[in-house]
């Protein structure tokens, strides 16, 4: 046995090395896709058939597994799809609120006071309110008055019995 090196890669199963190899070979085309930061419905299938292909032949995934990992997929695109729609939501709410503020005095984060002059709308589509010479968000108003109404006749002082 003098001198004789063995190579242990022949006690290592066949769905090892095979999964190794395949591996390797997805890690060379990640590298060529751009990184996203969510995995969505296509990546989520590619796992589970890559994982349906290299699993244990001797203790292979039961159904239920299947069923509950599909499960929890649909629960999470279900909620990123809610996230969406809450954001879309709150983004129109933020429109709607700073077209309200049009012509009312509003007290600014940085303690300056003024009229909302004008209303627009940047590039991701959110208001910018016009105060005096200066835009802000709609986050940098802190507080708005009502402002009186010219034409209001006074009310009538009370009159006792």
């Amino acid at each position: 046995m003098v001198g004789l090196k063995r190579d242990h890669t022949d006690m290592i199963p066949s769905y090892i090395t095979s999964a190794t190899t395949t591996q390797a070979a997805q890690g060379n085309v990640a590298a060529q896709r751009p990184l996203t930061k969510v995995l969505g419905q296509d990546d989520f299938l590619k796992l589970l058939t890559m994982q349906m292909q290299n699993q244990d032949p001797m203790n292979p995934q039961t159904n239920t597994d299947f069923v509950a990992q599909m499960a929890q997929f649909t629960t999470l695109e279900q909620s990123r799809s809610m996230t969406s729609s809450l954001q879309n939501i709150q983004a129109r709410q933020d429109v709607q609120t700073a077209v309200q503020l049009l012509g009312k005095p509003v007290q600014l984060a940085d303690g300056s006071m003024g009229m909302v002059e004008k209303v627009t709308l940047d590039k991701a589509g959110a208001p910018t309110l016009q105060v005096g010479s200066k835009n802000y968000k709609l986050a940098q108003i802190v507080a708005y008055d009502q402002p009186t109404n010219p034409f209001a006749s006074p009310s009538p002082a009370p009159t006792g019995p």
